[in-house]
């Protein structure tokens, strides 16, 4: 066999292995855009407002809201200098029916998972509409942050991690796409190629 022969040969199959290795690095990125788990920094932004040389922004996660934990993080900057501040902030949350107790939270440092935030950590008791109070008090003076926001009703577990029971199947689908794909040699033809 020639140099040429085993050239042609081997081209097919370093072609199918690049494709292989391509569509497989692709799905780590592929599950990770779906997955439940991933999270952006902070969540979703709530509440961004400016009050004389503070800006103040509030983050929620999980996106979307649902009665259970309940992560509400504060961002304090100057305005002028960009400066992250770390005022002394307390949040309430009190549900919509006012019948019901308010929750009470001091934001820290150590609760927040980016540390440029402070972040206090709720267990909302149900769904429903919640109103939120972000009470800062600095060298700034005093400044109030009001917003609302709607939890909804917790999915079951099962649709949480739906991704951990089906990923096999994906796996699975995605070899047998590549089987198919690959040409077979006609009846009575080697697979090998002759000079």
């Amino acid at each position: 066999m020639t140099v040429v022969g085993i050239r042609i040969l081997m081209r097919p199959n370093h072609a199918r292995f690049t494709s292989a290795v391509a569509g497989w690095s692709c799905l780590p990125a592929i599950l990770a855009m779906l997955s439940s788990v991933a999270m952006a920094d902070s969540g979703t932004i709530r509440a961004s407002q400016r009050h004389g040389n503070v800006q103040v922004t509030v983050f929620s996660e999980p996106t979307p809201l649902v009665a259970g934990p309940v992560d509400l993080s504060v961002l304090v900057q100057d305005v002028a200098t960009g400066e992250v501040l770390y005022p002394a902030i307390d949040i309430e949350l009190s549900p919509r029916p006012e019948d019901s107790i308010p929750l009470h939270e001091r934001a820290t440092r150590t609760a927040a998972t980016n540390k440029l935030f402070q972040a206090a950590n709720f267990e909302l008791p149900d769904a429903g509409w919640w109103d939120v109070k972000v009470d800062i008090d600095g060298p700034n003076g005093h400044v109030m942050v009001p917003f609302d926001f709607e939890a909804g009703q917790p999915p079951p577990t099962w649709r949480s991690l739906w991704m951990w029971f089906t990923w096999p199947f994906f796996a699975i689908a995605l070899f047998v796409a590549f089987q198919l794909s690959r040409p077979t040699p006609a009846k009575g033809e080697s697979p090998v190629a002759s000079t």
